[in-house]
């Protein structure tokens, strides 16, 4: 081998350790600059992308619950625990639609001089579970149960987004104006789809919507003066309604001349459909963003570009 292959090799090797070791330094210097950001755990898809909206890239936000899951059986792994104890700060529902979430709490897992807790209802006027017209009984339903499905409100994502906020800005002091700047720009941008929804609402010719499924849109119903009747309410653990259930809806719709039976985000639908089948209506879906699908979460759709869906599902139930 002639010197100048040799100077040749031995230059193109150090070359290679010099990358590999650039490589390492800079993989290193970057886990260590996410496990020095805030580190926050979310219960809800709603409470996930209000927290992302306000955080960006100044700290790691963890939807707990798997895409596509059902919400109302949903139940912590051990992954999932370990999570939430090495959360800085965990934002929850609580109430019936989390027991999960108040069990672990009690059970002492996360250390709460550690882990700052968030109960998003806390900032919220809680309405109690009232009977939805036409709905099948729920024997596990409790009496005086509140209604924690607060986030189908836009009024009340504008409060949940100021609570938040102020609960993470606390917590980091340093970054309050950029906590408070992402805030006000995503506010702005759920006032403008609350705005576009009562544009919709104020044009209407009925106001009933028609749930072939559960019902949980309580807050949103009351925000625009709407009323509703459905197969189920909004926390109950039924999955077939009676045909006595059945026959009260088909009734409904055909009485009242109403145009489409809804049905929730990650329903088969079947109920809605059947109904719809019956009486000439049209099935439509709309999102209550309960969870949301894999597709949805991977594509990255918000609070706000699922809440638009609903628009053109509203004119066509509505008008």
């Amino acid at each position: 081998m002639n010197r100048n292959l040799k100077i040749f090799i031995g230059i193109f090797t150090i070359g290679v350790v010099l990358f590999f070791l650039v490589g390492i330094s800079m993989k290193l210097k970057k886990e260590k600059s996410d496990n020095s950001k805030l580190k926050i755990v979310t219960s809800t898809f709603s409470s996930y992308d209000f927290a992302k909206h306000i955080v960006k890239d100044k700290a790691n936000v963890v939807f707990l619950m798997d895409p596509g899951a059902d919400s109302h059986s949903f139940e912590p792994s051990a992954s999932d625990l370990i999570k939430l104890k090495n959360a800085d700060m965990f934002i929850y529902l609580g109430g019936d639609i989390e027991k999960w979430a108040d069990k672990v709490l009690e059970s002492n897992i996360i250390d709460q001089e550690k882990t700052v807790l968030i109960k998003a209802t806390d900032c919220i006027n809680l309405l109690e579970e009232s009977e939805v017209d036409g709905a099948e009984e729920d024997e596990e339903e409790e009496d005086g149960a509140f209604d924690e499905h607060i986030w189908s409100s836009p009024e009340n994502a504008v409060k949940m987004m100021n609570y938040i906020t102020e609960k993470i800005a606390t917590l980091d002091e340093e970054n309050r104006e950029f906590y408070e700047n992402n805030s006000n720009e995503y506010i702005s941008e759920i006032r403008d789809m609350q705005a576009k929804i009562k544009e919709v609402v104020d044009n209407k010719v009925r106001d009933r919507l028609i749930f072939g499924d559960k019902m949980p849109m309580q807050y949103f119903l009351n925000e625009y003066g709407l009323k509703s009747s459905a197969a189920f309410n909004g926390c109950s653990t039924e999955t077939e309604p009676s045909a006595k259930t059945i026959s009260y809806l088909i009734n409904k719709v055909r009485e009242e001349n109403i145009p489409v039976v809804l049905y929730i985000e990650l329903s088969t639908g079947k109920t809605a459909k059947a109904i719809a089948n019956e009486t000439g209506a049209k099935a439509m879906q709309i999102q209550t963003l309960h969870n949301v699908s894999k597709d949805d979460f991977k594509n990255g759709e918000t609070y706000v570009s699922l809440m638009l869906r609903n628009i053109d599902v509203l004119k066509e139930a509505l008008t």
